[in-house]
């Protein structure tokens, strides 16, 4: 029975990854793609998926200025953390201001079958995790299916949960990039 289960995942997955591919390939006389996922981060909350690796004075307790945090996530076809997952977001957080941080991340999507990850690098600064703002940060490069590719990403925060008064929160973000060659 858990190999029919699995396999049933397995088989989602091809077909969610392959609908991204449909949804990401180029169209004639387009020079612009459209790539569209989610990003489910969760921060000094138990099972969390950014982890605070650095602080002032060694607290990794709080957000504040001067925190690093790495990020390792699943990235999802929808705003449902259950929902077909595509790939990996990586990367690195780093607060550098009282509402600012800088981010640098990598973006796979995984595709059944490939051996290289095909990856986007995201780079920028943007306000907080706050619900209300929309960010834009570069995609300054593709690897594997997107080599070459170049363009930006419009980040906005869909759904935000805090957790007491150290920063602690869980944060679903709609990514939508905007690349090509």
């Amino acid at each position: 029975m858990a190999m029919a289960k699995g396999g049933s995942l397995v088989a989602s997955a091809a077909v969610a990854a392959i609908l991204l591919l449909v949804c990401i390939s180029s169209t004639p006389g387009v020079s612009a793609e459209t790539v569209t996922f989610f990003v489910h981060d969760s921060i000094l909350v138990k099972n969390a998926t950014a982890v605070v690796v650095a602080g002032p004075g060694g607290d990794l307790t709080r957000l504040q200025k001067g925190v690093i945090l790495v990020t390792d996530t699943v990235i999802t076809a929808t705003a449902d953390p259950n929902s077909a997952h595509l790939g990996k977001f990586e990367g690195l957080y780093i607060l550098d201001g009282g509402i600012k941080y800088r981010i640098q991340a990598t973006i796979i999507i995984d595709f059944p079958l490939d051996l290289v990850e095909s990856t986007y690098e995201v780079v920028g600064q943007r306000t907080s995790f706050n619900a209300t703002d929309d960010r834009t940060l570069a995609v300054v490069a593709g690897t594997g299916f997107f080599q070459g590719q170049t363009g930006f990403a419009s980040v906005q925060t869909v759904s935000q949960t805090l957790y007491g008064t150290k920063g602690a929160q869980r944060n679903t973000q709609q990514w939508i990039l905007s690349v090509g060659k």
